[in-house]
Parts: structure tokens; C-alpha cells; sequence
């Protein structure tokens, strides 16, 4: 059996979309040869914890923590007042110090020991997951100093990423150059999408590695068929799981809601938002004509979204417009999709709307509020007439996103790249 060195800070128990990828690796890599050992951070702080993650976790599964220190927080001051140049320090530091990002403080504490451990495991590669993408830049380190051949997994894009602001032309020209030397380095690349694998492709040319594209894959022991629809008959019942972060909120949702109820008061359409949403947006949603009808569950369990998926009618995917929004695709596609249940896609044109559409059957309406209304009622319509469409070729869902599928072709990728 092949080692493999994987350096990723989303890890239990920290909760991202990235988290369900980094343990679809852990728990499938090994059925096909790949024994995964993971260098991650010790007591993360600064970004959602779900401590139930720790079960997950395959018990055989090597893993060495260390330690951050306070530079992991995302901000000392985290719920307190900050005074003007507090808040120039802050932002000067996170833009132009701390670059790419505050994990690259981490590069003094965790690249001596992920070159013993090395030295010690003697793997036959390194694959780095980002964002961070400090990452990429520790494992290029590691890489060179010990010739492991190096594989950076770009689970979001770096300069293309949608939910990120650059704060200058200067920063990002800097973070291009940062980019330009992990391509350049890397004996491969792992990316989410063909749309994200061309864009090396077309940028880097001639440096450009070969690539492979992992889909965001659902674990089938956990998420199965949701089957019958949800018995409450008195109501559409849509869902929504995730966190809204950095630029990406749920403006335009909650925008095309406000339209839609102030259309349509006598509705039936009921929605629940479950996970991180912003404390403005909080208080849209607990005002007229939102309250009552769009609800707010908190942050669910790893085990609990399933069943929380059962009980709705339309699993609703959001994906606001921004540079490189074509790109993503969300971690939660492939969940819906296996669900059984409705997919309404709120989603630029792109790569996440191609798979909602195809092969999961779904509606697909672009982020502006107006059309946002007009497709609610619309389904609304249909829901009490002719009925909703669903997903029917589950055997392509399971092929193109099952876990089990995705991690063996990408097993195949390593050993091609492991290889002299």
C-alpha cells in the first residue's frame, strides 16, 4: 500500500464544505491502495467547530496535530469594539502581512515536523488541500527539500476564487505570483470541476501540470435516498444547509423572498435556512414579510443534515455572482442530489448549474431578486398541479459523485503521479 501525506487545516473538528472532502479521502483512499496520513492544526479556532466530526474520523487513520498558537484566531478581538487603528492594524495584517492568508503563520511550527514525518514514513507523495492556500506553499517547501513528488488539491480556486475581495491590485499580483510558482512546481494538480482544471490549463500552458478533476462527492454511508416526500401536505417546504461567509450572504434569496410573500401573502411556501448566516440577514429574516415564513434552525450536526434534507420538499443551492463564480461548485450539490429531493439551483450559469441541471433535473434561476420570486412561484404552481421534477438516473448521480467512485479514480491519479 501507497502513503500519502495530506496537509490540510479543514480537518474535525472544524465544519466547512471542505471537511466532507478531506474525510471522503480518509475513509476511501485506503480501499484503493492508498494509506492517507494526515498533518493538520491542533485546537483550531476562528472558523465553525462541530465536535460530533471527531466520530467520523476512521479510527485506524494516522493523524499528527500541531499547534498554531494565537496567529490561528481569525481575529483577537473577536466580539469586542475595536478602536479605528485596531481596525487598520487588522486590516493592513490580514491584506498585506499574512499572505496568502493567517495560516501562513502556521509554516514555522508545522514544516519541521512534516519533514520528519517524512523522513519517518518515507510516502510516496505530499497533496496539499486548499483554502488555505498557505498550504500549497508549506507543502512546496516540504516537497523540495525531500523530492515528494507534489500535488496541491485546489478545493476552491486561489485567484478566482467568488468569495474573495482582493484588497488591491498589488495583493493580488503578489498572490499571482504565489499561484504561478505551486503550479509550477507541482507534478500534478487536483481540482472540482473541468471549468477549475481548464483554468490552469489556459493560464499556466506549457508549466501546467496534468490535472484530474474530484468531484465534490457525497459519503453514500451517510447520505442516502431521502424516498417518499415529506408528509406535511399543508406546505412547501424548501431547505437550505451552509455558511455564508466573506462576500457570499443571501441577499438576493431573501430579496426575491420578500417579493415573492409580498406578491403571494396567502403562500404555502415555508423555508428553513440551517447553518451561518449573517447577523443583518438574521434580522430581515425575523422581520415582515419574512417572519414566520423563512425560519432560521441554527447550526445543525454532522448527522443531522440528512434528516434534515428528508424532511423537505426543494433542497435550495445558492451561489451569488461574483469574478469565478462559474467555477465552484459547492460541496452540497452532490448531497442533493443523492437526496432524491428537488433541487432548485439559485446559481449563476456555470459549472454548479450544470450538474443541478444534469443529472439532477433541477431548477436552475440566475441571483436577482425578481427572478428569484418568479421561480418560487413557479414551483409553487407546479407543486400544487402537475408536481415537481426530481432526480431519476440515480445510477449517473452515484457514478459521477459517490465517494467510492470519486476516490477510486483519484487513487488512479496518484499512483500515475507517485510513479518515477
Amino acid at each position: 500500500m501507497k502513503k500519502l501525506i495530506l496537509l490540510t487545516y479543514t480537518f474535525p473538528p472544524l465544519s466547512t464544505g471542505g471537511t466532507s472532502v478531506v474525510l471522503n479521502m480518509c475513509r476511501y483512499l485506503p480501499r484503493n491502495q492508498w494509506e492517507v496520513i494526515v498533518v493538520t492544526v491542533d485546537k483550531p479556532r476562528g472558523m465553525a467547530v462541530d465536535k460530533t466530526l471527531l466520530r467520523e474520523v476512521p479510527s485506524d487513520l494516522k493523524v499528527f496535530r500541531v499547534p498554531h498558537g494565537k496567529a490561528s484566531s481569525e481575529s483577537d478581538t473577536s466580539g469586542k469594539e475595536q478602536n479605528s487603528l485596531r481596525r487598520l492594524a487588522s486590516f493592513i495584517a490580514h491584506n498585506y502581512v499574512l499572505v496568502p492568508d493567517r495560516v501562513i503563520t502556521w509554516r514555522r511550527k508545522v514544516l519541521p515536523v512534516l519533514k520528519k514525518i517524512i523522513a519517518d514514513e518515507k510516502p510516496h507523495a505530499i497533496v496539499s488541500f486548499g483554502p488555505h492556500h498557505s498550504l500549497h506553499l508549506i507543502a512546496v517547501s516540504a516537497a523540495q527539500q525531500t523530492a515528494l513528488p507534489f500535488i496541491p488539491f485546489f478545493g476552491d480556486l486561489w485567484l478566482e476564487d467568488s468569495c474573495v475581495e482582493w484588497p488591491s491590485r498589488l495583493n493580488r499580483f503578489v498572490e499571482s505570483l504565489l499561484e504561478r510558482k505551486v503550479v509550477s512546481r507541482a507534478r500534478g494538480i487536483i481540482a472540482t470541476t473541468e471549468d477549475s482544471a481548464g483554468y490552469f490549463l489556459e493560464k499556466y500552458e506549457k508549466i501546467c501540470p496534468r490535472s484530474h478533476v474530484a468531484e465534490n462527492g457525497y459519503d453514500p454511508d451517510r447520505i442516502t435516498r431521502a424516498g417518499s416526500p415529506v408528509p406535511d401536505t399543508n406546505h412547501l417546504t424548501a431547505g437550505w444547509t451552509g455558511n455564508f461567509f466573506a462576500n457570499h450572504s443571501p441577499a438576493k434569496l431573501l430579496d426575491g423572498l420578500k417579493m415573492f410573500y409580498g406578491r403571494n401573502p396567502q403562500s404555502k411556501l415555508r423555508v428553513k435556512m440551517a447553518g451561518g448566516i449573517d447577523r443583518s440577514s438574521l434580522k430581515e429574516i425575523n422581520t415582515e414579510p419574512l417572519k414566520g415564513r423563512v425560519t432560521h434552525v441554527g447550526h445543525l450536526k454532522w448527522r443531522e443534515v440528512p434528516e434534515f434534507q428528508r424532511n423537505c420538499d426543494v433542497l435550495i443551492a445558492y451561489l451569488d455572482q461574483h469574478r469565478g463564480s462559474h467555477y465552484k461548485n459547492s460541496s452540497k450539490t452532490a448531497e442533493y442530489l443523492a437526496s432524491g429531493r428537488t433541487v432548485l439551483g439559485i446559481v449563476p450559469e456555470g459549472s454548479m448549474a450544470a450538474r443541478i441541471r444534469n443529472p439532477g433535473r433541477g431548477y436552475i434561476v440566475h441571483p436577482d431578486a425578481e427572478q428569484v420570486a418568479v421561480m418560487f412561484e413557479n414551483l409553487e404552481y407546479q407543486w400544487k398541479t402537475s408536481g415537481l421534477r426530481v432526480p431519476e438516473d440515480f445510477e449517473v448521480i452515484k457514478i459521477t459523485f459517490s465517494a467510492e467512485n470519486v476516490m477510486r479514480k483519484l487513487a488512479g491519479f496518484l499512483d500515475e503521479m507517485a510513479g518515477p
